[in-house]
C-alpha cells in the first residue's frame, strides 16, 4: 500500500487535502476504486456507499474532489 496525498470536500463543501492509502495502481489509473482508506485526523476512514467517507469521531462525510 501507498500514501497519496488527495484533495477532498465534506458536506459542507469546504476542501481538504488530506492523506490517502492506495494500492499500488492507484499511480497509473488515478481511480477513486483504488482507493483503500483515507486519514482526516488521525481517523482511517474507509469507504462507504458511492466512494462518500463517513467520519464517527466527528460525523462528517467526505468525497472525492
Amino acid at each position: 500500500m501507498l500514501k497519496q496525498s488527495i484533495n477532498v470536500k465534506d458536506q459542507f463543501g469546504v476542501k481538504h487535502t488530506i492523506q490517502a492509502t492506495v494500492d499500488h495502481q492507484f499511480a497509473s489509473t488515478r481511480s477513486h476504486s483504488n482507493i483503500k482508506h483515507i486519514t482526516v485526523d488521525g481517523e482511517n476512514i474507509r469507504p462507504g456507499f458511492e466512494m462518500f467517507f463517513q467520519s464517527t469521531l466527528s460525523g462528517k462525510i467526505f468525497k472525492i474532489a
